[in-house]
Protein backbone atom coordinates (compact mmCIF):
# COMPACT_ATOMS: atom_id res chain seq x y z
CA UNK A 1 0.00 0.00 0.00
CA UNK A 2 2.63 2.43 0.59
CA UNK A 3 4.66 1.87 -2.42
CA UNK A 4 1.08 3.07 -4.03
CA UNK A 5 0.90 6.01 -1.93
CA UNK A 6 4.29 6.89 -2.97
CA UNK A 7 3.70 6.41 -6.90
CA UNK A 8 0.30 8.31 -6.90
CA UNK A 9 2.12 11.06 -4.91
CA UNK A 10 5.00 11.25 -7.28
CA UNK A 11 2.43 11.47 -9.69
CA UNK A 12 0.21 14.41 -9.02
CA UNK A 13 3.26 16.60 -8.09
CA UNK A 14 4.91 15.95 -11.34
CA UNK A 15 1.05 17.03 -12.50
CA UNK A 16 1.62 20.26 -10.69
CA UNK A 17 4.46 20.61 -11.49
CA UNK A 18 3.59 20.44 -15.36
CA UNK A 19 0.39 22.79 -14.47
CA UNK A 20 2.32 25.71 -12.73
CA UNK A 21 4.83 25.62 -15.54
CA UNK A 22 2.12 26.20 -18.08
CA UNK A 23 0.27 28.63 -15.62
CA UNK A 24 3.26 30.48 -15.53
CA UNK A 25 3.59 30.34 -19.21
CA UNK A 26 0.23 32.39 -19.41
CA UNK A 27 0.29 34.87 -16.17
CA UNK A 28 1.79 37.68 -18.58
CA UNK A 29 -0.92 37.32 -21.37
CA UNK A 30 -3.51 36.76 -18.66
CA UNK A 31 -2.19 40.27 -17.10
CA UNK A 32 -2.53 42.41 -20.06
CA UNK A 33 -5.92 41.12 -20.82
CA UNK A 34 -7.06 41.93 -17.62
CA UNK A 35 -5.45 45.63 -17.42
CA UNK A 36 -6.39 46.00 -21.28
CA UNK A 37 -10.19 45.09 -19.88
CA UNK A 38 -9.72 47.60 -17.22
CA UNK A 39 -8.67 45.95 -14.29
CA UNK A 40 -10.93 43.56 -14.21
CA UNK A 41 -13.01 40.40 -16.15
CA UNK A 42 -16.13 39.29 -14.23
CA UNK A 43 -17.39 35.93 -15.50
CA UNK A 44 -19.65 32.85 -14.28
CA UNK A 45 -18.11 31.43 -11.54
CA UNK A 46 -14.83 33.55 -11.30
CA UNK A 47 -13.25 37.33 -11.40
CA UNK A 48 -9.90 38.42 -12.49
CA UNK A 49 -8.81 41.76 -11.76
CA UNK A 50 -5.18 42.87 -11.60
CA UNK A 51 -3.19 43.73 -8.61
CA UNK A 52 -0.61 45.91 -7.35
CA UNK A 53 2.29 45.42 -4.63
CA UNK A 54 4.38 48.42 -3.98
CA UNK A 55 8.13 47.25 -3.76
CA UNK A 56 10.37 49.72 -1.44
CA UNK A 57 14.35 50.26 -2.34
CA UNK A 58 15.52 50.34 1.45
CA UNK A 59 18.15 53.39 2.13
CA UNK A 60 21.95 52.10 2.51
CA UNK A 61 21.89 52.09 6.11
CA UNK A 62 19.18 49.46 5.98
CA UNK A 63 20.54 47.17 3.45
CA UNK A 64 24.14 47.35 5.61
CA UNK A 65 22.16 46.93 9.12
CA UNK A 66 20.17 43.92 7.03
CA UNK A 67 23.21 42.66 6.18
CA UNK A 68 25.04 42.76 9.32
CA UNK A 69 22.23 40.48 10.64
CA UNK A 70 22.37 38.10 8.43
CA UNK A 71 25.86 37.60 9.24
CA UNK A 72 25.05 37.60 12.98
CA UNK A 73 22.68 35.14 12.60
CA UNK A 74 24.90 32.76 10.65
CA UNK A 75 28.20 33.43 13.27
CA UNK A 76 25.84 32.62 15.95
CA UNK A 77 24.69 29.11 14.05
CA UNK A 78 28.74 28.68 13.65
CA UNK A 79 29.46 29.40 17.08
CA UNK A 80 26.75 28.10 18.42
CA UNK A 81 25.09 30.79 20.47
CA UNK A 82 21.59 30.06 18.49
CA UNK A 83 20.22 27.13 19.95
CA UNK A 84 17.84 24.77 18.17
CA UNK A 85 14.29 25.75 18.88
CA UNK A 86 12.62 22.85 17.00
CA UNK A 87 12.25 21.21 13.15
CA UNK A 88 9.92 21.57 10.23
CA UNK A 89 9.37 18.30 8.64
CA UNK A 90 9.21 17.69 4.88
CA UNK A 91 9.68 15.92 1.52
CA UNK A 92 11.47 17.09 -1.13
CA UNK A 93 11.25 15.67 -4.26
CA UNK A 94 13.33 16.21 -8.09
CA UNK A 95 12.21 15.09 -10.86
CA UNK A 96 14.84 13.51 -13.02
CA UNK A 97 13.64 14.54 -16.75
Amino acid sequence: MADAALERYVELKRQISQLETELDELKESIFKSVDTAGGEIAAEGYVLKTQKRIKYKYSDEYETKNKELKELKKEEVKNGTAVIDGYSEFVTLKFKD
